[in-house]
């Protein structure tokens, strides 16, 4: 019977499971959970629905115990738990959607500039981020308004605080803490500055460790369920962003001359760079530095992705009660003369709750007679943002890419990926679109030293996925 490793990808709308095992020299997989997810209000703020989450998690490791050698989690970047002096959590993790993040954003800069805090980090500027986030309950404290602040034992960041609670052991894996605004990417530590400016206690962050390391074991775990199977299974750090986990599979790890698109739910563009590209100008092209597989840097942008479109499409089949496919939409955007675009980066887009038809109306000052019409504006508007961030980026480290590795949930639409190829004028290799998972079980691979090291596991691993290429065709 193969032996597999467990693979949790949590997404913003869903979570799911992957099983994966290495058999006869090539990778299998198999889906064995899927959940959608939501946030929800809780006095005032948005959050996750953590117990749902973790209770979908233990009910996932119970019914495969016997056939699994290993788990590892990876997430969505910037959200947080805090755990108090009793070892449980504070309060239901905030969702980098809620609304107060801005509170944050607006006092950080009563002590440093957006510049400052960019050269002491290398994270691109955005209210969502970590460091904005724990900076309202700063500020609640400074007012007397909430003692959160003061109660807090340790911040786990997302894969971490599950793995806490699945091992009993604290740590900060390094990709996940990259995305905070809180680490210095040059040296990999929580930066000095940012505490002591903020008076920030570096003790509540857990010691930092890399992918492939050992968490600790599900038989000490802190749920009872998971802890009465008295299984040592281990719990192993894959590059726990998601985005470190899925650009491992990608060209661009091995291949400068190659750029990637991770194209699902926020859209992340870019390539690898020796070292964390931390200047002035890349602030000014509101660039970003984050930590991928092994330590290497990550030079790239988060653009809103394909919330937009799904937030339509959802608020479409809501109004009609009936699912819309998407070869329907793909049919009409093909044959549509629209070209207006928006920037996908307006502040709209990133508030908690808004109305797309009302968004794109108010950013183009036109109505659109059909309704796919903000279909074709929205994958126009995603195209040309990716184009102009790589002329960004490639201004920035002076270097041109000859090829794009799309990855996600993206890839499966044909037209996008065309469309990207078009308007980049760069060849588009589209796949797996199951790379986030496929870096995750490959970190576990090679945990459990299936793999003699990250060159065969990628080879097997990519040997065994499906790719299209898309060319220019203007």
């Amino acid at each position: 019977m193969a032996r597999y490793s467990l693979a949790f990808d949590f997404g913003a709308t869903s979570i799911r499971a992957i099983l994966g095992a290495v058999e006869d020299g090539r990778f299998t997989c198999k889906e064995v959970m899927r959940m959608s997810h939501q946030r929800e209000t809780v006095n005032g703020r948005s959050r996750w629905e953590w117990d749902k989450i973790v209770s979908k998690v233990v009910e996932t490791i119970v019914a495969h115990q016997d056939e699994i050698d290993s788990i590892a989690v990876n997430t969505w970047g910037v959200d947080f738990g805090l755990i108090g002096s009793d070892g449980k959590l504070l309060c239901n993790p905030v969702s980098y959607r809620d609304a107060r993040h801005n509170e944050g954003y607006d006092y950080a800069q009563e002590k440093l500039s957006l510049e400052d805090i960019f050269m002491a980090t290398g994270n691109q500027i955005m209210s969502i981020n970590s460091l904005f986030q724990l900076l309202v309950y700063k500020k609640d404290e400074l007012d007397g308004k909430d003692d959160t602040m003061g109660k807090i034992n340790t911040l786990l960041f997302m894969p971490d605080l599950l793995n806490y609670m699945l091992t009993g052991q604290k740590r900060s894996e390094l990709t996940i803490a990259s995305t905070s605004q809180i680490l210095d990417l040059r040296t990999k530590e929580f930066s000095e500055k940012i505490m002591q400016t903020y008076g920030i206690s570096k003790d509540i962050f857990a010691p930092v460790i890399y992918p492939t390391e050992v968490v600790g074991s599900i038989k000490d775990s802190l749920i009872p369920e998971v802890k009465a199977l008295n299984k040592d299974i281990p719990v192993i750090a894959c590059a726990s962003h998601d985005t470190a986990s899925a650009v491992l599979l990608t060209e661009a790890y091995t291949d400068r001359d190659t750029a990637f698109l991770s194209c699902g739910t926020w859209s992340l563009i870019g390539g690898l760079t020796d070292e964390p590209v931390i200047c002035k100008d890349a602030f000014a092209r509101d660039l970003t530095n984050e930590t991928g597989f092994a330590g290497s840097n990550m030079f790239f942008k988060n653009i809103t992705g394909l919330y937009i479109l799904e937030m339509l499409k959802s608020d479409l089949e809501s109004k009609r009660g009936e699912k819309i496919p998407f070869s329907e939409i793909t049919e009409y955007v093909k044959n549509c003369p629209i070209t207006d675009t928006v920037d996908v980066d307006a502040a709209v887009f990133s508030q908690n709750e808004f109305d797309v038809k009302e968004a794109i109306d108010g950013l183009t000052h036109k109505h659109y007679e059909h309704d796919y019409d903000y279909f074709k504006v929205i994958y126009l508007s995603l195209a040309n943002k990716y184009n102009e961030t790589l002329k960004n980026i490639e201004s920035v480290i002076d270097h041109k890419f000859k090829k794009l590795h799309m990855i996600g949930g993206g890839t499966q639409s044909e037209f996008l990926c065309q469309l990207v190829a078009n308007v980049t004028k760069l060849e588009v290799i589209a796949g797996p679109m199951e790379a986030t998972a496929y870096g995750n079980l490959l970190a576990q691979k090679l945990g459990l030293k299936e793999f003699k090291d990250l060159a065969e596991g990628r080879k097997v691993i990519l040997a065994s996925s499906e790719f299209k290429e898309y060319h220019p065709q203007n």
